[in-house]
């Protein structure tokens, strides 16, 4: 099955849960996929994954210039300090 990949402001945002965390929903249901949002320039700075609504699982950030900036996995609001990274503009790990 395909992975949605949607814009940030085609998504409806229906709340925030007991974390503080986005609560987003997709044609009227709870969002399964991935949350983009782009700059004003059109370039890609952000992914979040979101399951049923809730965000769960990876958060990318990006450089202008598209190199990944840095990744994390949530889960139950709880970043994992044990998976992701950093990088620098070059991909060079920081």
């Amino acid at each position: 099955m395909k992975t949605l990949r949607i814009k940030a402001e085609d998504l409806d945002l229906v709340g925030l849960d007991g974390g503080g965390t986005e609560i987003l929903h997709y044609q009227g249901k709870p969002f399964t996929g991935i949350c983009l949002t782009y700059e004003d320039a059109g370039w890609l700075s952000l992914e979040k994954e979101f399951q049923d609504g809730y965000q769960e699982g990876w958060v990318r950030l990006y450089y202008e210039n598209g190199q990944l900036e840095e990744e994390y996995f949530m889960h139950n609001n709880i970043m994992d300090p044990d998976l992701g990274g950093a990088w620098d503009e070059e991909g060079n790990p920081i």
